[in-house]
C-alpha cells in the first residue's frame, strides 16, 4: 500500500506539473498572438499610409509635368508668334522693295 500511495503521489505531482506547464504555455501563446495581431495592425496602417503618400507624390508630379507642359506650350506659342510677325514684316518689306 505504501508503494501504491507513493506512485499515486508522484503521478499527482506530475499531473499538476503538466497542468502548470500547459497553463503557462497557453498564456504565452495568447500573449504572442496578441503581439502578432498588433504587428499586423501596424503593418496594415503603414501600408495604407505609404500608398496614400505615393498617391500624393504621383499627383504632385503630374501637376508639375502639366504645369511645365503648359509653360512650354506658352513659350513656343510666343516664339512662333514672334517668328510669324518677323516673317510677315520681311515679306511686306520685300514686296515694298519690289514695287519701288
Amino acid at each position: 500500500m505504501d508503494t501504491l500511495s507513493f506512485v499515486l503521489g508522484i503521478a499527482f505531482v506530475v499531473v499538476i506539473a503538466v497542468a502548470v506547464v500547459a497553463v503557462y504555455a497557453f498564456v504565452k501563446v495568447k500573449k504572442i498572438r496578441k503581439d502578432l495581431d498588433e504587428v499586423i495592425r501596424r503593418i496594415d496602417f503603414n501600408d495604407s499610409r505609404v500608398y496614400r503618400d505615393l498617391g500624393d507624390i504621383r499627383e504632385t508630379i503630374y501637376r508639375d509635368i502639366e504645369s511645365r507642359h503648359d509653360s512650354l506650350v506658352a513659350i513656343m506659342d510666343s516664339r512662333m508668334d514672334r517668328l510669324e510677325s518677323k516673317l510677315t514684316a520681311k515679306s511686306t518689306y520685300t514686296k515694298q522693295l519690289l514695287k519701288d
